[in-house]
């Protein structure tokens, strides 16, 4: 059985931080009790690495299996 979730938020600030930037990433407002809130924290670090290597060299990192 496939239980449907209400659409959480997902907020990217970015500001200055002296010659470079900082990327905050901000997801929230979930449904009380969704379990995808619990699965979003393993995600944003492979994804934020690889756009930091992508801005960096050109090339992202290869997706995980």
């Amino acid at each position: 059985m496939c239980v449907r979730e209400r659409s959480a938020r997902v907020t990217f600030e970015i500001e200055a931080a002296g010659e470079t930037c900082k990327l905050t990433v901000i997801h929230g407002e979930f449904e009380d009790g969704a379990a995808s809130s619990g699965h979003v924290g393993a995600g944003w670090p492979a994804i934020i690495s690889s756009l930091k290597t992508l801005l960096e060299t050109g090339e992202a990192l290869p997706l995980a299996s």
